[in-house]
């Protein structure tokens, strides 16, 4: 399922294991409650968050992964970040 905003978009692929989220477009202060709706959806198995494909990220999107992180920690599941590193040092020399 395609989740879209006008500038944040979530692709949600469900498995029996995880949730993967592939994130889209500017995570920032407006992207966030459409993340943590997604995340949501995952209750009680892990998430994966995709964030390779996104163009911009804020202090407010990097807060809003935290609280999913959180979330899926209450429940006791994990959030793993697949192309982390790399994709934070690109946004970081734009």
């Amino acid at each position: 399922m395609w989740v879209p905003s006008e500038d944040f978009s979530v692709l949600i692929e469900e498995s029996n294991s995880a949730l993967h989220l592939t994130l889209g477009g500017w995570l920032d202060a407006e992207a966030v409650p459409t993340l943590l709706a997604a995340v949501t959806r995952a209750r009680p198995r892990d998430v994966i968050l995709d964030i390779d494909p996104l163009e911009s990220i804020d202090g407010a999107g990097w807060l809003g992964v935290i609280a999913c992180e959180k979330r899926v920690a209450g429940w006791g599941g994990r959030l793993r970040i697949d192309n982390g590193v790399r994709k934070v040092l690109d946004l970081a020399s734009s």
